[in-house]
């Protein structure tokens, strides 16, 4: 009875998240993200075949030629080269220790790979959160390219992005399926696990608008400057 009721969450949740705006979003961020990857693997693997063509030709010209037997073998290594690199699988999502190491800048795609691949191991409703939680993370993305690793909200975003996240949805697995809807002092798993999400959303959001709002203080005292420079300059002439 109880694998039922999960397998009908579970199919209820796949309906849900193709009509989720933040899953399609996050659905669509990964496929070009697989995209990238595949286009990336073609040129790496067309310069390896290149870089093997012209070291069989540089060969030939000094030795005089490379024979039936060179030309096959040549042939052979690079049927080996491309369809090796083809059937090659793709990088895995991050392990939990990893996101710890991850650089700052990558910190919100590698996160929202980790969150990605552990979404089937949640309740719908808990899933769902991560798609919001995700949107989030894109948003925050952009925010961290200039920003120095060694700053206070730096440290911040680490922590939340790259720990403490994590460390909560691994939490709520290590629980037996069958005790996390049990009423612990007026609280379970589910619940427990939900409010936590809620948290990590909201705290996102208020990082997100205070690295925006450290932005816009900066672009107001930029302005300012140039006004004073240029604008005051004007005025003593």
């Amino acid at each position: 009875m109880r694998e039922s009721s999960d397998r009908i969450m579970q199919q209820a949740d796949v309906l849900l998240r193709r009509v989720s705006p933040e899953a399609r979003k996050m659905a669509m961020r990964q496929r070009d993200r697989r995209r990238r990857a595949m286009v990336s693997r073609a040129k790496r693997i067309l310069a390896i075949d290149a870089a093997i063509i012209a070291a069989a030709i540089v060969l030939g010209l000094v030795i005089g030629g490379i024979g039936i037997g060179g030309f096959a073998l040549v042939l052979l290594l690079l049927l080996v080269v491309t369809f090796g690199l083809m059937i090659f699988p793709y990088a895995p999502p991050p392990s939990q220790e990893a996101l710890v190491g991850t650089e700052l800048k990558a910190l919100p795609t590698r996160t929202e790979d980790w969150l990605a691949s552990q979404r089937a191991a949640l309740p719908p409703p808990a899933a769902r959160k991560l798609d919001a939680i995700a949107t989030r993370l894109e948003h925050l993305g952009p925010q961290l390219q200039n920003l120095d690793p060694r700053e206070p909200a730096a440290v911040e975003v680490r922590r939340l992005v790259g720990v403490e996240l994590p460390e909560l949805v691994n939490g709520y697995q290590k629980v037996p399926k069958h005790l996390r809807q049990a009423d612990i002092a007026g609280s379970n798993a589910d619940k427990q696990l939900l409010d936590g999400l809620d948290v990590v959303d909201s705290e996102l959001g208020r990082m997100t608008h205070q690295l925006a709002q450290g932005e816009l203080d900066a672009l107001a005292t930029q302005g300012r400057f140039l006004e004073l420079k240029y604008k005051g300059a004007d005025g003593i002439d």
